[in-house]
């Protein structure tokens, strides 16, 4: 039997910690989830204006952000940027720090990273519409513009809602990762933790549910968001 002692969770310090780090995960997955979501939106009405030169950029920034690991790229943001320059000066210490903070380089590499596949996740949700939809829409005098915002993106996202759950539950866990460059969100302060009171069993068990049960809520939240904007012929409504 596992000899497991949670005696520590009474430590007001210790509780601080989880509590914090908790809070900067959900600050940090909310902020890169709405601006992934916002690309990927963009990214695929970039693609259906069909100019060859911005379907190359958004195609080459999709193979780039999708193909390599968001540890790599915060790594990248928060070391390689500032060996180029991009430092200030503390006023207090005079001494150079980077412009981006740890946590800005990690939600910037997240939103990009989640934006890459939320652009595959719409586009494929755009080119699953009946073209008789986008006719339709032509016929009645909409701007490419106006037909994009009320026919194609509200139809698009109820499509890709299961691929864009799939995607935010992903960011999600993959904000552990910001733990590396420093950034004080669950896994570091789970670091912090079994280092001080060598407790890593009872800690990995405490983190693993909490993870479980943040991204269950999310998972459950999208569900009931995709029954919500169901209508007849997509998504659960065709069934």
């Amino acid at each position: 039997m596992l000899d497991l002692d949670y005696s520590w969770l009474a430590d007001p310090a210790y509780q601080s910690w989880l509590v914090v780090g908790v809070i900067n995960t959900l600050k940090l997955a909310a902020i890169s989830s709405i601006a992934a979501t916002l690309i990927g939106m963009l990214g695929a009405l970039a693609l259906t204006l069909r100019i060859a030169w911005l379907d190359a950029l958004i195609e080459l920034f999709v193979e780039v952000f999708r193909n390599t690991p968001p540890l790599l790229q915060m790594l990248f943001a928060y070391f390689t940027l500032s060996t180029l320059g991009l430092q200030v000066t503390d006023p207090d210490t005079g001494l150079s720090m980077p412009l981006l903070s740890a946590f800005a380089c990690a939600a910037i590499s997240l939103s990009l990273f989640g934006g890459a596949l939320a652009i595959e996740a719409f586009r494929s949700g755009i080119e699953t519409m009946p073209r008789a939809i986008i006719e339709a829409g032509q016929a009645l005098g909409y701007s490419r513009w106006a037909r994009f915002w009320r026919i194609e993106a509200p139809i698009a996202t109820r499509i890709s809602l299961p691929a864009l759950t799939n995607i935010l539950s992903n960011l999600f866990k993959t904000t552990s990762q910001a733990s590396v460059i420093t950034v004080p969100e669950l896994m570091y302060y789970a670091g912090q933790i079994y280092n001080d009171n060598f407790r890593t069993m009872e800690v990995m068990i405490l983190v693993l549910v909490i993870y479980v049960t943040l991204v269950s809520i999310l998972t459950y939240l999208m569900a009931r968001l995709e029954r919500w904007m169901a209508f007849p012929g997509y998504g659960k409504a065709a069934s």
